[in-house]
């Protein structure tokens, strides 16, 4: 680990409230990503800006997962100096150099910003001064006779001695590259280099004694060091604790049965682990219709937020998964659900807009598209589109009011739904659905327009968007894409068609390493374990 200065370093993010920022790993022309000079585990000063807000923020961020930066100490904001809980949309973050950190020349040539150094007088054992101006431990052989320091003894600035960690009584051992069952009184590194070690703590510890860990390659982060307490307990759970970190080091101490070991020195070990997640909301229902010659808007993609959060062992979260809408149909039930997906807290997408229907070409009865995460797509007499929720989507695309009457396609997670592709006939294609982390998967597609002709209904959006109708029936969204419902098209006979249903939801939670939580259906791939929710459930780190 290391405090890393680059620079142009700079990078965007979508993430929201006072958790880590998942930044795009795209920066603007001209400018560094952070990855190309962090790794992880490393620390560096940073600066987040609000692209459409007066929201800023300066602090300290630990590069804890890949294009994750957690916000580890507050220097300064515009909420007073404390955490900022940023609202949706785009944020500029980049790394800088923090004013209350930097020492600089005043006017009078004398370096500032240093703070105000502390002196202190230390004794020896017999009560005489050591030296003035000096504090914290000072490393000695001997300060003079009848002390009882010793090669590996400190004295500390409040007149006692002390043994670090690592020494003292702990024996190093040799490099472990599998797992191993440690004994008492023993320190450990340990080269997760080529695999992940489990070491197993002794099974019937006493009281006092004491084992160590230490990563030797720098790769704990790459492969887990999961430390098994062999049926005693760490810090009063029987669960097993995993060591996450780059270059962690953690010397645990058998206290007793009702603890168990307990981390007395080296990294914290109280956060366990980052999580990264998705919420994709349920998509919108593609408007539907009993008229003749006209086409329906498609209906929008579910919202989405991503982000990352630090968890403990045992932290349980509720998981919702939201229904896509129902299709639309010629009358007030043209109206698809809303649904929303919730991960931590308050943090809620919200469900995709329905798609405009309509009665016939020339009649009264046609329903406006509803806005959402991402707005549904007009058609006929409502042929603007709904809007979208800031952060989470774009706005429906615009129906027409002549010709076969086709359909706007539905907002998406990434771009707004198209208008119909030529003036008089083709639906709208559906707006392109979210690629989370660029691992393969798109959520949130809007719906296509449907239209009135005998081809062209628009085509739904990448990320589960149905394609909209050309005298038929919208297409449905994909199941747990949060893709929209196409919009339906009509033939100039009687008789109802029904917009395409919107998709469900889905909530996914990922984490670099072997599986530490529970819930859901449990994946790995690229190192990392998926948990994957496309019905609602609990998630238990």
């Amino acid at each position: 680990m290391a405090f890393v200065t680059a620079d142009r370093v700079l990078d965007s993010s979508t993430s929201i409230g006072t958790g880590a920022f998942v930044v795009s790993g795209t920066p603007a022309s001209g400018y560094q990503t952070f990855s190309s000079v962090m790794s992880i585990g490393d620390t560096c000063y940073y600066s987040i800006q609000g692209q459409t807000t007066s929201e800023w923020e300066v602090g300290l961020a630990t590069y804890l997962v890949a294009n994750t930066l957690t916000r580890t100490t507050i220097y300064s904001s515009s909420n007073a100096g404390s955490a900022v809980v940023f609202s949706a949309g785009t944020k500029n973050v980049f790394m800088t150099m923090a004013a209350s950190r930097s020492p600089q020349l005043n006017a009078s040539g004398n370096v500032t910003a240093l703070g105000t150094p502390v002196s202190a007088t230390l004794t020896n054992a017999t009560g005489l001064p050591l030296t003035t101006g000096v504090t914290g431990n000072l490393p000695v052989t001997n300060l003079n006779s009848g002390t009882s320091a010793s090669a590996t003894t400190f004295w500390r600035g409040d007149g006692t001695w002390a043994t670090p960690a690592g020494g003292g009584g702990l024996t190093w051992q040799s490099v472990q590259t599998s797992s191993f069952t440690a004994v008492a009184g023993n320190a450990y590194p340990v080269n997760t280099t080529s695999a992940a070690v489990t070491v197993t703590l002794p099974a019937s510890p006493t009281a006092g004694q004491a084992v160590q860990v230490t990563d030797y390659a720098g790769t704990f982060n790459t492969n887990n060091c999961t430390i098994n307490p062999n049926g005693n307990k760490i810090g009063a759970s029987t669960s097993n604790l995993g060591l996450v970190l780059s270059r962690e080091s953690i010397a645990f101490v058998y206290i007793d049965a009702t603890q168990g070991w307990l981390p007395y020195s080296g990294l914290t070990s109280n956060i366990l682990y980052i999580v990264q997640y998705l919420i994709e909301a349920g998509g919108g229902a593609g408007g539907g219709l009993s008229g003749e010659g006209v086409g329906c808007g498609g209906g929008g993609g579910g919202g989405y937020i991503a982000g990352a959060k630090s968890v403990n062992s045992g932290d349980s979260f509720t998981i919702v998964v939201g229904g896509g809408g129902t299709g639309g149909t010629s009358t007030a039930s043209t109206s698809g659900t809303n649904s929303t997906a919730s991960f931590i807290g308050t943090e809620t997408a919200v469900g995709g807009g329905r798609g405009s229907g309509n009665t016939s070409a020339g009649g009264a009865g046609n329903y406006a598209p509803a806005s959402g995460g991402s707005g549904g797509g007009g058609a006929y007499t409502n042929p603007t589109g709904a809007s979208g929720t800031s952060g989470q989507g774009f706005a429906g695309g615009t129906g027409q009011a002549a010709g076969d009457y086709p359909g706007g396609g539905g907002g998406g997670a990434a771009a707004a739904g198209g208008s119909p592709a030529t003036s008089t006939s083709g639906g709208g294609t559906g707006g392109t659905g979210f690629n989370w982390l660029s691992i393969g998967n798109s959520y949130g597609g809007g719906g296509g327009g449907g239209t009135g002709a005998v081809s062209g209904g628009g085509t739904g959006g990448t990320g589960g968007g149905g394609n909209g109708g050309n005298r038929t029936a919208g297409s449905n969204g994909t199941i747990n894409t949060g893709g929209g419902g196409g919009g339906a098209g009509r033939l100039t006979t009687s008789g109802t068609l029904l917009g395409g249903n919107g998709g469900a939801g889905v909530v996914v939670v990922r984490y670099f390493g072997a599986t530490k939580g529970s819930g859901s259906t449990i994946t790995s791939a690229g190192g990392y374990t998926y948990h994957t929710f496309t019905s609602s459930g609990t998630f238990t780190a």
